[in-house]
């Protein structure tokens, strides 16, 4: 949604882009996001001892499509511009450090038949993407990987151990040691959950170097979201039996979050990161759901989230009955609006399958 033009809209009183995107979300969303997150990693760290390697095992990592959707194997083009991408591209644009998305634009284009004309054109329209940044005189080993986690600058270096250990170790042993590492996993889920929908894109397609991407994207991400990725708390037997939307619905009534972040806040999730008492209360909802440590309890935890992310990218994009019977727009004309951020955890409910 890069180059979109924004206006303020009186009546949701979300900054709206011209391709109808809200790029800003109210500060009740920011906390379900913030929720999800931390449902997320607990999901993630449970599988990571025994429901994850089974699934895992179970597929023919890049050697064929690992969906029902079955994606097509990448074409001679499609694998030449991921090529391109890779050698000449950072993860990062822009002074506000904005991710890298032709991975996941051009495989989705791909996947969904667009002609080779298409694919090429979307090289061209993405020319705004940063060069790769010039690799640091350390480098990065066994012994010293996690040294410099958040540090944007080591993405090269990042880019080209990772490269080697899929090379050396395979996808599946790569994935699960590094991407589960309590120390990474905060990082993980952080920025929008892109590390996460990268290495997921490189998975579904079969393309190693955009699994090492996505892996040094989350090793470059500071770990924004550990104050909700608690793995010891998320390892204990859960609290509760609530179903997710039942603590959604706790969550949004609960008196503790009243001030923790307000809609005029720029950075919402900092606001909600930094306030201890929302914090430590998010881990115990996220204790309150149970999740059956079988391959038919992670199938029914992944049906859950999926469901749960439907119904808010859906049920967000209207406005409620207090504007729509406000006599203040009486005339106005409205249409829905889909949430920016709420649409990436739409985007990971695919890539985290």
């Amino acid at each position: 949604m890069i180059g979109c033009k924004s206006q303020a809209d009186d009546a949701s009183r979300n900054l709206v882009t011209n391709c109808g995107v809200r790029l800003e979300i109210t500060a009740e969303s920011q906390l379900i996001i913030a929720a999800i997150h931390s449902i997320l990693s607990k999901t993630l760290r449970k599988m990571s001892v025994k429901a994850a390697t089974t699934r895992l095992s179970s597929m023919t990592l890049n050697t064929g499509p690992l969906s029902p959707l079955k994606p097509p194997a990448p074409t001679p083009l499609v694998t030449k511009l991921l090529t391109k991408n890779d050698q000449e591209h950072d993860i990062y644009f822009g002074k506000n450090h904005f991710h890298n998305h032709f991975p996941h634009t051009l495989l989705s284009q791909f996947a969904i038949g667009a002609p080779e004309s298409r694919l090429k054109k979307e090289w061209v329209i993405e020319d705004y993407l940063s060069p790769i940044s010039k690799k640091q005189d350390i480098e990065i080993t066994d012994s010293n990987w996690k040294e410099f986690i958040g540090r944007n600058n080591y993405y090269h270096n990042y880019l080209d151990y990772f490269k080697d250990k899929l090379k050396k170790d395979g996808v599946k042993e790569t994935v699960l040691k590094y991407m589960l590492d309590e120390t990474l996993l905060p990082s993980v889920v952080s920025g929008a959950v892109h590390p996460l929908i990268h290495v997921g894109f490189g998975i579904e397609f079969g393309v190693d170097m955009v699994v090492a991407e996505g892996i040094s994207e989350a090793c470059v991400h500071s770990p924004a979201f550990a104050p909700v990725v608690d793995i010891p708390l998320y390892s204990k037997p859960s609290t509760d039996s609530k179903s997710l939307l039942e603590i959604v619905d706790e969550i949004y009534h609960d008196k503790t979050f009243d001030d923790s972040v307000k809609f005029s806040d720029s950075a919402k999730s900092t606001f909600v990161l930094n306030d201890r008492k929302a914090t430590e209360a998010i881990k115990q909802y996220v204790m309150k759901w149970p999740i059956e440590d079988s391959s038919e309890g992670y199938v029914k935890a992944y049906r859950e989230l999926f469901e749960l992310v439907t119904h808010f990218v859906a049920s967000s994009a209207f406005p409620p009955p207090e504007i729509i019977n406000n006599p203040k727009f009486k005339n106005h004309k409205f249409h829905p609006l889909l949430d920016f951020f709420l649409m990436y955890l739409s985007s990971l409910a695919f890539e985290t399958h």
